[in-house]
């Protein structure tokens, strides 16, 4: 059963992972910059765009410059 969800989540994930990449490219930052910020290892923060591992939204939405262009990057999910 686990295996089966993890199959249905990873396109998701990667869909997640696109708009944080947006998010970034909104906001003006490269990911290392965005990893500066988030106070996380820019490896992580890979793994977030790439789907491999599941973002820290909280630390995402609390860094004040990310929150709108998240926002932004996530409602156009909605219509791609």
């Amino acid at each position: 059963m686990a295996k089966a969800l993890k199959k249905i989540e990873r396109p998701w994930r990667e869909q997640i992972g696109a708009a944080i990449q947006r998010a970034f490219a909104l906001a003006g930052l490269t990911q290392k910059e965005a990893a500066g910020l988030l106070d996380r290892d820019q490896a992580q923060v890979a793994r977030w765009i790439h789907g491999s591992e599941r973002p820290q939204m909280d630390a995402l939405f609390a860094v004040e410059s990310l929150r709108q262009p998240l926002i932004v990057a996530l409602a156009e999910l909605a219509y791609a």
